[in-house]
């Protein structure tokens, strides 16, 4: 799951769009980032792990447009219908609208910023995440297509929790911790 949040995270140009858009500067930009990312990443594997999905998510994952999203984010915060998909996704990563709620409530009391502000700016991260995904999985969607038996073996949903499982531990919860952390001191 590093791999993914830092795909975001170490994005300057990821980084600086949503700050533009948003109105922001950079390094305020950086820190809800690098608070939201391993929070909605967490909510993918959850949602992949348990019987929430009705195919919602991975269908999303599966989708090219998020993957050009993720390589042209200029060009994505431009998108009149950003809004929308932004917040299709986060009803599949979060639940509902209020959990998407408290989680800007939960980072705005981590970071100091406006929870107006964060509530505005997970709409434009979570395509992002989305296309992160996508990206990561794009070798395990194609075996998963070409090769039916990958099906039986666990499928596609076993095959993208495993990608966000860091250690393989069966737990997310200490690689969310861990990134988190190692983001929060970084200098």
């Amino acid at each position: 799951m590093a791999g993914l949040i830092d795909m975001l995270i170490n994005n300057p140009t990821i980084v600086k769009n949503i700050a533009k858009q948003a109105g922001i500067d950079i390094g305020d930009a950086g820190s809800i980032i690098g608070k939201l990312a391993p929070i909605l990443m967490g909510s993918a594997k959850e949602n992949l792990q348990s019987d929430r999905d009705s195919g919602g998510l991975l269908d999303q994952i599966k989708d090219s447009q998020f993957s050009e999203m993720f390589d042209k984010p200029e060009e994505t915060m431009k998108r009149d219908d950003l809004a929308t998909i932004g917040n299709d996704i986060l009803g599949q990563l979060t639940g509902s609208k209020e959990n998407s709620r408290e989680v800007a409530k939960h980072v705005g009391q981590e970071t100091g910023i406006s929870t107006d502000l964060i509530k505005s700016i997970l709409p434009m991260l979570a395509p992002l995440i989305i296309g992160a995904l996508t990206k990561k999985a794009a070798p395990s969607i194609n075996e998963y297509q070409e090769k039916p038996q990958a099906q039986s073996a666990g499928g596609l949903e076993s095959i993208l929790t495993s990608m966000l499982d860091k250690d393989k531990d069966g737990s997310m919860m200490d690689d969310i911790m861990g990134m988190a952390m190692k983001n929060i001191f970084k200098t």
